[in-house]
């Protein structure tokens, strides 16, 4: 083939008698190959190449003067210009070759054109202006980018996985627009990815050989004609190379070489840039192999300088362990021969990216129990904490039953059916393969169907913690539907205990809660509170059902009835347990976080204050259950005024949560952001935006599982604070403005964090001199104030609070 490919046109067909003799079939083979070398040619030309001698330099076209050649495709070349009238600024155009303008080159200049003339989108470079040159060539103007190819920015700035991650999924967006439009681009390689030198924003180029797909456009010749398949061989998807359909699906194969590329440093067939493989050997290559994980291109390449390991040997072997499993998965499925085997869409493609850099579970990877289960340990520490308590509580429930009569019987009976359970994560118990959790969740329900008959009390309490389990993996409608199910069957088969009726209506109304659903699950909570009053159930262990109710109240703005359940359940937990419990403290941290919230703050201290000596001396200086009083006792000394007293305090609850939690938990950013208010109210800007950056970052990738949205608005406005602290006024009321609407709308108008927001606002008038604005926000100010008694008298302080103070 590469002799053949070497020869003039002419002598070609001397040489194939040659070689080929009587083989037919393998003459037939490498004249189509000759044919598909010479149409695909033009496209790997270099996207920079300069020529110094250009009858197009210096030409006026409408009011763009062409000064420079930037580079050279099939059919145009592409020219830097300046508008020369009032507007002086640089664009690019595209201008079709002299020589060049056959029926076929016009017609693709001509779609090009149409097809950018309806793309918008910040990643894609915009068509602004086109014409007819004075020789009759058409030509069209475009957005310059002034940037450097996708792999080589990467490369040049050294950037991590992270960013490359991050960069490829603005890309994505880029030709998902494109697909929206019925527009496959079919030539998505890095030097059509330009990404620009003053902002790092990667700008989709080149549209040349773009197919336009739909009925609308099937009479009008836009698509590929037979025996013409112009491509960029290396980024080529097997079904361009072969003729076949071409699909969205294309540009998905051509982006998964893409990332490969970005990840590894090389080309998923060309591991050695010093020893180049020929066109057909690519073309097999990319047609009949299968190419190699990343993680394992990465063992074998050949060192590269700037490259994203650096090139050197450590640096290998620490991406590969990089790219090992979610990342090869993701490549591979968008390098798969067969269209229908990859991405549904870039935009699953671009979604996987976004799953793997928060943690999820990727759509690549196989369901499995195991990894699932990793996935959801590295993203919720505590909330597997809260499922292993769940399950050794069940069991611990279970074997307390053995002093009934029945009750070993039955206690047997429900620890075979929870290790049974477990047992089927086993694949030889599994039909050969591991089982979800959500079908292993199943399988358990549906061999509880035995257990109802021979004992419905047993079958009630399994079923509810089965609900629970799914509750806390995140599988809410099957958790409603157990949970429900749990509590008619209580309520119908097992008539008379009606406190456990009571715990079956809260833990479905912590499942509302969860959802965000908090008027169905208010309902829940005062259908359980309602219960154990009429009934005279209450005690120490049932405050929990009654502070559900009241932290929904408090969030809303109804601090009455709040803080009157509140000091119910206070009452109740020290006549049980004394002054000094544990559980007595949760109570007394939660009446001091509502004393915050309606701005009575001396006595919110008071009360945090005595719950946090009680944890101390329970769980040592270091425990999260301490960083979390001590969390809300130093937003009670900021909003005192004690700026360094609170700044002191929240540097230990941030190591204490960053040491125990991680720095990329909730937690550790809602810490983050209050010292960061700090800082900017001591004047330390640099420190405080880096914190506010790190919290937003955090809350944003956790916010499926997170009720964050207020604290989001929060940052915004303390972010709108640094704005004015810096000069930039106007940017900072915008802001501010839109910060204070989102808490007011999240937290009520008379909360603590709603008039921190009106305050930010004040200031920056103050600051800014807008005399105006300043009186009319100090009236709403005013009005929106906390109250510290409201309408009602204060509740009395309990005799232990009262005699320590």
């Amino acid at each position: 083939m590469d002799r053949a490919r070497r020869r003039p046109a002419h002598e070609r067909a001397a040489f194939l008698d040659k070689v080929c003799g009587n083989d037919d079939e393998l003459r037939q083979a490498i004249e189509s190959l000759l044919r598909f070398d010479d149409q695909t040619a033009f496209l790997d030309e270099p996207v920079f190449d300069v020529h110094d001698e250009d009858p197009d330099l210096g030409q006026r076209l409408g009011p763009y003067e062409i000064v420079d050649l930037l580079g050279r495709g099939g059919m145009g070349k592409v020219y830097l210009a300046r508008r020369r009238d009032d507007f002086d600024h640089k664009v690019a155009i595209k201008l079709i070759q002299r020589g060049i303008d056959s029926d076929e080159v016009l017609r693709r200049f001509h779609n090009e054109r149409q097809i950018l003339a309806g793309l918008e989108h910040p990643n894609i470079a915009r068509l602004l202006d086109g014409g007819t040159a004075p020789d009759e060539r058409p030509y069209f103007v475009m957005e310059y980018v002034e940037g450097e190819p996708i792999d080589r920015y990467c490369d040049r700035h050294s950037l991590p996985v992270r960013k490359r991650l991050e960069l490829f999924r603005q890309v994505c967006s880029a030709v998902q627009v494109s697909h929206q439009k019925l527009i496959v681009h079919r030539d998505l390689k890095p030097g059509n990815v330009l990404v620009t030198s003053d902002g790092g924003v990667p700008k989709l180029l080149d549209f040349g050989i773009a197919k336009m797909l739909g009925p609308e456009v099937s009479s009008r010749a836009l698509a590929t004609r037979p025996g013409q398949r112009p491509m960029t061989l290396k980024y080529a998807s097997p079904e361009q190379i072969l003729g076949d359909t071409i699909t969205t699906a294309s540009d998905s194969y051509s982006l998964g070489v893409l990332l490969f590329q970005l990840l590894t440093g090389c080309h998923p067939y060309e591991s050695d840039p010093s020893a180049p493989l020929s066109d057909y050997e690519i073309l097999q290559r990319i047609c009949h192999r299968e190419p190699p994980k990343p993680s394992t291109a990465v063992r074998h390449r050949v060192p590269v300088a700037g490259s994203v390991d650096g090139g050197k040997s450590s640096g290998r072997l620490r991406l590969a362990r990089r790219l090992t499993g979610d990342l090869d998965a993701i490549v591979l499925k968008a390098l798969r021969k067969e269209p229908e085997a990859r991405y549904g869409s870039v935009e699953q493609f671009s979604e996987d990216v976004r799953r793997y850099l928060t943690g999820l579970p990727v759509i690549a990877r196989k369901g499995t129990f195991l990894y699932r289960a990793g996935k959801f340990v590295r993203r919720n520490r505590l909330g597997l904490l809260v499922l292993a308590f769940i399950v050794v509580a069940s069991i611990f429930s279970v074997m307390q039953w053995r002093q009934a009569v029945r009750e070993r019987e039955r206690a047997d009976q429900a620890f075979q059916f929870l290790v049974g359970l477990f047992e089927k994560t086993d694949p030889n118990a599994a039909d050969g393969r591991e089982l979800t959790a959500r079908e292993l969740l199943a399988r358990g329900r549906e061999e509880l169907a035995e257990i109802l008959e021979e004992d419905p009390r047993l079958w009630t309490d399994l079923v509810d913690t089965l609900g629970r389990v799914n509750r806390e993996l995140g599988f809410y409608d099957e958790a409603l539907e157990l949970l429900e199910a749990s509590l008619r069957a209580l309520r119908t088969r097992v008539p008379g205990d009606d406190q456990e009726i009571a715990k079956r209506l809260n833990n479905i109304a912590v499942l509302h809660y969860q959802k965000g659903d908090h008027a169905r699950a208010e309902d829940s909570f005062r259908k359980a509170w309602a219960m154990l009053q009429r009934l005279d159930l209450e005690d120490s262990d049932t405050v929990g059902y009654t502070n559900n109710l009241a932290t929904i109240l408090a969030n809303r703005g109804d601090f009455d009835e709040a803080e009157e359940i509140y000091r119910h359940g206070l009452d109740l937990r020290i006549a049980a347990d004394g002054c000094e419990h544990p559980r007595v403290a949760k109570s007394f941290r939660s009446l001091g976080n509502l004393l915050f919230l309606r701005g009575d703050l001396e006595r919110a201290e008071r009360y945090l204050r005595h719950a946090l000596e009680i944890r101390r001396r329970e769980y040592g200086p270091s425990h999260t259950a301490v960083a979390t009083v001590t969390d809300k006792l130093a937003e009670v000394l900021a909003a005192q005024g004690r700026d360094a007293e609170a700044e002191s305090l929240y540097r230990g609850v941030l190591a204490i949560r960053g040491d125990r939690l991680g720095e990329d938990h909730a937690l550790t950013a809602r810490t983050q952001w209050k010292l960061a208010a700090q800082l900017l109210a001591n004047g330390d800007l640099a420190a405080g935006k880096s914190l506010l950056d790190s919290a937003s970052e955090t809350l944003r990738r956790v916010k499926e599982s997170h009720d964050d949205d207020w604290e989001l608005a929060v940052i915004q406005g303390l972010t709108g604070v640094y704005l004015a602290r810096s000069g930039r006024y106007s940017e900072a009321e915008t802001l501010l403005l839109e910060s204070h609407a989102l808490i007011r709308a999240a937290r009520g108008e008379h909360a603590i964090y709603t008039h921190n927001a009106l305050q930010r606002i004040l200031d920056l008038y103050e600051e800014w001199g807008r005399t105006e604005e300043l009186v009319r926000y100090r009236d709403l100010a005013a009005r929106g104030k906390p109250a510290a008694t409201s309408n009602k008298q204060p509740g009395e302080d309990p005799g232990c609070l009262s005699a320590e103070s």
